[in-house]
């Protein structure tokens, strides 16, 4: 073998110290992904089809261009593609993401997946749905942060509000999201409670899940007319399913005798309301909850240390407010 020449050898020890140099310099003091690393973020929702998903990727897309960031956007065609959606968590695993943030479509089947991701280094941001608190922590799931509404709350402003369309009287039914979902349960929670207030003076007569989509809601919504005429309200988990029953009303002749109000403040919702075929909705800014959630990844990519718990407000929607 060769001796290297004295230049040689000096080459190769300046390629060295710049190398230590930089390493130095990009470091971050709270041992995260170097400063001057631009970070990959991968945004995973349910179905883009809803305008609801299409927003908080608008809110996504802004803070991502804001600070710089390549943000990888995916979702399912149907928020029931359970086992689709953990096969984009997988598609983000192989694209070397540093960070996932996941609505998801089931609050257990997406752990699997998450569990993966994670022991991969990647860290998990949860939005607008909560994925299940008992299956994340069998699994070993660390969920960095939660960025979203309160849905029973929110669901119990929106039914207080219908009632009082009611007189605070009458049969009411409800028009669940699928079932065993966290944010779905948390808006039945907060039906329930509402009408529990009353007392008996309000009665639910059904309670029927359409998995948050507009056609099964109308064929529910005739089921649930032709068993009760006299139905006085209805509450719907979504703003897809009110529109859904409200086709259902107009045409059983109901229009304007049965009151309705739903949640997520959709275009179209706001449309009926103004038609005055829909009362009231719920606004839970879905375009905030993507633009922090980019934020937050990008702080917890860094080795920064953020909140495990970030609310978002909701507001109920009504003719008076679109004014």
């Amino acid at each position: 073998m060769k001796k290297m020449t004295t230049t040689a050898l000096l080459t190769t020890a300046v390629m060295c110290l710049s190398w230590l140099g930089c390493g130095r310099e990009d470091r971050p003091a709270a041992g995260g992904k170097p400063a001057s690393e631009k970070p990959r973020i991968a945004l995973i929702m349910k179905a883009r089809t809803n305008p609801f998903f299409h927003t908080m990727e608008v809110g996504a897309v802004r803070a991502a261009k804001k600070n710089d960031v390549d943000l990888l956007v995916m979702s399912v065609d149907r928020e029931t593609d359970f086992a689709k959606q953990g096969g984009l968590v997988e598609n983000a695993i192989s694209q070397g993401v540093d960070a996932i943030l996941i609505a998801p479509a089931d609050s257990k089947a997406i752990v699997s997946a998450l569990l993966d991701a994670q022991n991969k280094g990647i860290k998990i941001v949860n939005l607008d749905n909560r994925i299940d608190a008992e299956a994340a922590k069998t699994a070993g799931l660390k969920i960095e942060a939660f960025i979203g509404p309160d849905n029973a709350d929110g669901a119990y402003k929106a039914t207080q509000y219908l009632l009082s369309l009611m007189g605070g009287k009458g049969k009411v039914a409800m028009l669940e999201g699928i079932r065993g979902v966290d944010n779905a349960e948390q808006r039945k929670a907060g039906f329930a409670k509402a009408v529990a207030e009353t007392q008996g003076k309000v009665q639910c007569v059904a309670s029927e899940s359409a998995d948050w989509m507009t056609e099964p809601a109308q064929r529910k919504m005739e089921g649930i007319l032709a068993r009760f005429p006299d139905l006085s309200g209805v509450f719907c988990a979504n703003d897809s399913m009110a529109l859904g029953a409200i086709q259902a009303i107009l045409t059983a002749g109901k229009g304007g005798k049965i009151a309705i109000v739903s949640y997520d403040n959709l275009k179209a919702a706001q449309d009926a309301i103004k038609a005055g075929n829909l009362h009231g909705t719920i606004e839970q800014h879905p375009d905030v909850m993507g633009e922090k959630g980019v934020e937050v990844a990008i702080k917890i990519v860094r080795g920064e240390t953020v909140p495990k718990e970030i609310p978002i407000g909701t507001d109920l929607v009504t003719a008076e407010t679109l004014k």
